[in-house]
């Protein structure tokens, strides 16, 4: 007769997926010694080990259904998105290392309650985040230093990274590339919910959003009240650089209520938040305010910037100069020094208490 341990041995080498028949063969069989009316001793043993087996086979095939059900959900629980470059990428379920590599997707993991392992040179918004390892400038990533920061997700710009895509590979992290311009609207703001459905904060994401639009929705009533529609920030020096609506400096436009009168299809559009744009362009759209982006966080350099575009003639006949509404952009009013919903603030108090 054969040996419970030799049973088990014995089923343990059917497949899965031939249990099934081979169960239903061994019922049958059962089946017809159960109608013989008489049954011998020796015949009885046999019919003893074919319903042994019965069993074995019911308990095996239920913990097949069970090993199948577990590898069911840890699939599902790994998200599996595309990214900015065409790739399938398979986001962790729970990453601890993640490394990000433009100054807005770290703000983003901080505003989902997630802490990233390094830094670019760019970010200077938290103490925490600056005290952190760097991986160099957004533009100029240093590998050797990824490599050492073991990360086990890299979020990256398609922008600026896709050339390295084989080198973030070799760190042996998941490595998501994104696009600013993919990630909403309002990409300073909306990149903290696009991260959250990727990274399984989605709840975390939705509000903060949320938060950041219902203080807009208080400051554009604040500005409606103005009466000014349009604006424009620039940077002033040896050339006239022009913020974009796609940039942060943009998004706080839109958000206080402001339509932007610089193009989204300039030269240069995907490369910088600050784009070339002539005296005469700027002439022919005479917004109603000019921001002028503060150089430095020297409050007389600012009013000297200020008085200098004012008592230039090339723009003596826009409306902005005629009314006075130019206004210096404070200093720390940047995307990579504070956050989306600090910045939106302070661009808005620069404009409302000069209308006081």
């Amino acid at each position: 007769m054969m040996s419970l341990k030799s049973r088990q041995r014995y089923v343990g080498f059917i497949p899965c997926k031939n249990r099934l028949l081979f169960l239903k063969a061994v019922a049958s069989v059962a089946g017809d010694y159960i109608n013989i009316r008489i049954l011998r001793r020796k015949e009885m043993k046999k019919l003893l080990v074919l319903l042994t087996v019965t069993a074995l086979m019911v308990t095996m095939l239920a913990g097949c259904s069970q090993s199948s059900a577990k590898e069911e959900a840890v699939t599902e629980k790994n998200a599996v998105v595309t990214d900015e470059l065409g790739r399938e990428v398979t986001i962790p379920e729970n990453p601890q290392r993640i490394l990000c590599l433009v100054s807005s997707a770290m703000n983003a993991m901080y505003n989902l309650g997630l802490e990233p392992i390094g830094k670019v040179e760019e970010y200077k918004i938290s103490e925490t985040g600056m005290a952190l390892p760097s991986v160099g400038q957004a533009q100029a990533i240093n590998m050797e230093a990824v490599y050492e920061l073991k990360p086990d997700l890299i979020i990256a710009s398609s922008r600026y990274h896709a050339a390295l895509e084989e080198e973030l590979e070799k760190s042996g992290a998941v490595v998501y590339f994104f696009d600013p311009d993919a990630v909403g609207e309002i990409s300073v703001v909306d990149i903290t919910g696009y991260f959250g459905k990727i990274l399984n904060r989605e709840a975390e994401g939705d509000a903060y959003v949320q938060k950041v639009m219902d203080q807009a929705a208080e400051i554009k009533t604040k500005v409606a009240a103005t009466g000014l529609k349009t604006g424009i920030m620039l940077q002033t020096g040896d050339s006239i650089m022009a913020a974009q609506t796609g940039t942060a400096y943009g998004a706080m436009m839109i958000m206080m209520g402001l339509e932007n009168v610089v193009p989204d299809d300039l030269p240069n559009a995907k490369k910088s938040p600050l784009v070339a744009f002539d005296a005469e362009a700027i002439a022919a759209a005479n917004p109603d305010v000019i921001y002028l982006i503060a150089q430095s966080n020297d409050p007389e350099a600012g009013k000297q910037m200020k008085q200098s575009f004012m008592q230039d003639e090339k723009w003596a006949e826009l409306s902005a100069v005629k009314n006075k509404n130019v206004v210096v952009l404070p200093f720390k009013a940047n995307p990579n020094r504070v956050t989306p919903e600090e910045m939106l603030t302070l661009t808005a108090n620069a404009l409302l208490e000069k209308a006081q």
